[in-house]
């Protein structure tokens, strides 16, 4: 009898494993193929830029020949000292890197190009602070998410612009606002002949009680800050296997999450109202494109002045499956079969958040110490962004 019933167990355990691995497969292949569409797209995109970059070379040479004095165009908005805080380790050739960026710069805008190389003990933040005191219009993040939420911390709440040349894994905000990946020129060739636009910044509090939060140095976020599973993934994540094959290691690394158990969350809006929860992650969005083109959060866009707030939880493999259902489909909702898994939502000027078990956090992508207490609140409209051209009248988010 105890025979039969152990081989039970273990037929039930070896279906389990198996319906886990097919839906890691599912979702891994249904990434894949948004990926490869998305490749045409970016190719476009790539072209589209070259050619306002040079309709906008060739507007700048007709005035200049036509209007007497250079002094003419002193106050036209004209970017006259260009800064890149340069990440070394993104870059395989810096030197070509450095020539290439220079070359763009001076060939559509005649402005001075000036670099400042982040080093392990300062990442960006000191190199932004310098740039910004030498007089530089417009700051360029080149690196990874890391660097870009260095460089905006400074850069947040001043008039000076913000540009980004994308060479990390995640390269989040890049992302929403369709700047291009893989091509730093034409990242570059984006920021000059791109519009300023005003967007929000997330400021996140973390501590191991509500006092050590509200008193904690407030750390800024520009995408997406989470508390549970999601920082749990960014943790597993082996580094080479990104250097190699990119965001999609973040599957791999979030293979190990599945199977972890909800805690108990209340979640607190700024009414007072207090919400509680049985949760595997909270993900506060700035704007909820992820990689592959999902929306995980539509309602997050970068200058509404708001946050986007998902609170999820579920049971195994089967209820994981159920909550990605709902992110590559939001009205995926399951009708039949027991119910996982929960999703909700709350679009917020700021949250506090509560669990009697420390979790790890994650701000863009960069892990952050284990935590109790969140106090996350929205700056609205504080960062001056260059985006690409026609993308300032339009929601940069989705």
């Amino acid at each position: 009898m105890h025979a039969c019933q152990y081989a039970d167990r273990m037929d039930l355990t070896l279906l389990l494993l198996g319906i886990a691995s097919v839906l890691t497969t599912v979702i891994t292949i249904a990434l894949l193929v948004m990926v490869l569409r998305r490749l045409g797209r970016h190719r476009k995109e790539l072209n589209d830029l070259r050619t306002a970059a040079d309709r906008r070379s060739s507007t700048r040479e007709t005035v200049e020949a036509t209007v007497e004095g250079a002094e003419t165009f002193a106050d036209d908005g004209r970017l006259r000292r260009v800064a890149v805080v340069l990440n070394p380790s993104k870059f395989a050739e810096t030197d070509t890197f450095r020539r290439k960026i220079t070359e763009v710069v001076e060939r559509i805008e005649g402005a001075e190009t000036v670099f400042y190389e982040t080093t392990i003990d300062d990442p960006g933040k000191g190199q932004t602070e310098q740039a910004v005191a030498e007089g530089a219009d417009l700051v360029m993040a080149a690196g990874g998410d890391g660097t870009v939420r260095l460089v905006a911390s400074v850069l947040a709440g001043t008039d000076t612009r913000m540009g980004i040349i994308p060479a990390g894994t995640g390269n989040l905000l890049a992302r929403n606002i369709d700047i291009p990946l893989e091509d730093p020129s034409a990242a570059m060739i984006a920021a000059l002949t791109g519009e300023d636009h005003h967007v929000d910044v997330g400021w996140l509090r973390v501590g191991d009680s509500a006092a050590s939060a509200r008193s904690a140095e407030r750390q800024i976020f520009l995408v997406i800050a989470g508390f549970g599973a999601d920082a749990e993934m960014i943790g597993y994540t082996d580094p080479e296997m990104k250097k190699r094959i990119g965001w999609i290691a973040y599957i791999f690394g979030g293979i190990r999450t599945v199977l972890g158990r909800s805690v108990d969350v209340v979640v607190q809006l700024p009414d007072d109202t207090r919400h509680a929860h049985k949760a595997r992650t909270v993900l506060l969005g700035n704007v909820g494109r992820l990689p592959g083109g999902f929306v995980l959060m539509p309602d997050a866009t970068i200058d509404n002045g708001r946050l986007e707030v998902v609170v999820a939880g579920w049971r195994g493999a089967a209820g994981f499956s159920q909550v990605a259902a709902q992110v590559m489909n939001p009205k995926l909702v399951p009708k039949y079969g027991p119910k996982l898994s929960t999703m909700e939502r709350y679009l917020t000027t700021g949250i506090r958040v509560t669990t009697t078990k420390p979790q790890p956090v994650q701000l863009d992508g960069d892990t952050d110490v284990d935590a109790t207490h969140l106090i996350a609140t929205v700056d609205p409209g504080v960062l001056r962004l260059r985006v690409p051209e026609g993308k300032g009248a339009e929601q940069t988010a989705g």
